[in-house]
């Protein structure tokens, strides 16, 4: 079985502390240690280490920091888990097909997350954007809804057992989230500039281009190439005199 250590699992401003203890065990049940609280909004911290019992160690180490980019540093990949659909947000994976692609990551110890919202919310739409996949886990429509820690359990218990399989082909080296974001905030003044997109437009149609290139999965010198790209389209719009509406 592989090592599981470039595996982070993210909770995006939790509210309930037994969750978050809950998490923190379940994550260790599965050979998982890495968790990371954003922005957390926890009362009573003595109940989550109740409920982390025999995991205290894994809550104790949990990384805190204050918005989702920065618990992303460095990923190469990040599964947003969601249930609300909706034009902006893309097609959805499976659990256990996400766990399948964080086993093939972890194996070359590339840094891969799994995203979870807070308990009264889930993630935004920005939030999810953020991430390279958006993730579902099927559920009866009576009650659609999983609490934190139990989606937390699935998706652990997925790539564990991901983990212990025979390994895949090994995946292509991908450019890391953060060099992702940047390149998509290039293309879109880069764009702006020679009229492409509109302000009352760009959105939409930048998650078009997002979704496509996400799922190129492009590696540093494809970014580097678009990169440079962008900056010629710049300069083009720039020689013909056009400006950002």
């Amino acid at each position: 079985m592989i090592q599981l250590d470039s595996v982070r699992f993210v909770l995006v401003r939790p509210e309930e502390a037994g969750n978050v203890g809950a998490a923190a065990r379940v994550l260790k049940n599965f050979g998982l240690g890495h968790l990371v609280l954003v922005a957390p909004r926890l009362a009573r911290r003595a109940e989550a280490v109740k409920w982390a019992r025999g995991a205290e160690d894994v809550l104790e180490g949990a990384d805190l920091v204050d918005d989702l980019a920065a618990a992303l540093t460095s990923c190469v990949r990040a599964f947003a888990t969601t249930r609300r659909r909706g034009r902006l947000r893309g097609s959805f994976m499976g659990a256990r097909d996400a766990a399948a692609e964080t086993a093939g990551l972890a194996r070359s110890a590339r840094p891969v997350a799994w995203v979870f919202g807070p308990e009264s919310r889930g993630l935004t739409t920005g939030e999810v954007a953020l991430c390279s996949t958006r993730v579902t886990i099927p559920t009866a429509p009576a009650q659609p809804s999983l609490n934190l820690a139990q989606a937390v359990a699935v998706c652990a218990y997925e790539t564990w057992l991901a983990a212990r399989e025979d390994p895949p082909a090994t995946p292509r080296r991908e450019a890391p989230l953060t060099d992702r974001e940047a390149l998509y905030r290039h293309l879109r003044e880069a764009l702006l500039s020679v009229g492409f997109l509109q302000t009352h437009t760009a959105a939409s149609r930048m998650a078009v281009l997002r979704r496509l290139l996400e799922r190129a999965a492009p590696s540093p010198a494809e970014v580097r190439f678009l990169r440079g790209l962008a900056r010629q389209v710049e300069w083009a719009g720039e020689r013909a005199g056009k400006k950002p509406e």
